[in-house]
């Protein structure tokens, strides 16, 4: 069920046609402040638009903070556009779908708050910020140490390289990068020919970032890349090899 605020009307009566140029996602649980305040922090304009993420059948304490974050927003921007998805939280894949679905819908630019709001929504809505990477611009992460608002790396956490790319993207990590095509060649004793075609596949897939300095492009490890290494998808890598 989507909950529609904003009326869209200006002061004359005329119906206006916002087009969004941010679509917010955030879970909201009893508590509005983990909403309005990573929203504020990113700004807020009149074509922009809020979807709040709450658990079906919410409680009076639910409907309270919605109304809370109504009540704050609109006086920022009265005719802002707020709406509450009601998502199932007894099927964890659904709710993972169902926030995948409102991500590739999202227009404009797609920022994700990972704040707070019941786990049952909050892990799901992870999930599927994390496996949806290219439809997100921005994840901010509300703190429960200090309630600081942070923005976190987009992480690709799924990986789609070959044995070659993922040995010279491990290789990389004992190189003292960055460092340019040529030179890593030199330390790998590889063709420069096979290390760009390497470097782009895994720039593709967001494991390493180029940088023109003059007329040389030098490569380095992101923390997508890193992540990756971290875990198992490097050893199932040179295993299927």
């Amino acid at each position: 069920m989507v909950i529609t605020v904003a009326l869209f009307r200006n002061s004359n009566g005329v119906r206006r046609n916002i087009t969004c140029m941010r679509t917010y996602l955030a879970p909201l649980g009893f508590d509005s402040r983990r909403v309005v305040r990573p929203v504020l922090s990113e700004g807020l304009d009149e074509s922009d638009r809020v979807v709040l993420l709450q658990p079906a059948n919410s409680s009076d304490q639910s409907e309270d903070a919605f109304e809370e974050v109504v009540d704050v927003l609109t006086q920022v921007v009265p005719d802002l556009e707020l709406d509450s998805e009601q998502l199932p939280y007894t099927d964890f894949v659904e709710t993972t779908l169902l926030c995948a679905d409102l991500m590739q819908a999202a227009e404009g630019e797609t920022i994700v708050v990972l704040g707070g709001g019941a786990r049952e929504i909050l892990l799901p809505l992870t999930v599927a910020t994390f496996s949806n990477e290219n439809h997100i611009n921005t994840i901010l992460q509300v703190g429960d140490i200090d309630s600081s608002v942070r923005r976190i790396p987009q992480l690709n956490l799924r990986g789609n390289i070959s044995n070659a790319e993922a040995t010279l993207l491990a290789d990389l990590t004992a190189l003292d990068t960055p460092l340019s095509i040529s030179e890593i060649a030199t330390e790998l004793e590889k063709s420069k020919s096979t290390v760009a075609r390497h470097v782009d596949s895994l720039e593709s897939e967001g494991f390493v970032q180029t940088a023109k300095e003059g007329r040389t492009k030098t490569v380095e490890q992101t923390d997508s890349g890193r992540v990756f290494l971290s875990g198992g998808e490097f050893n199932n890598h040179i295993h299927r090899g």
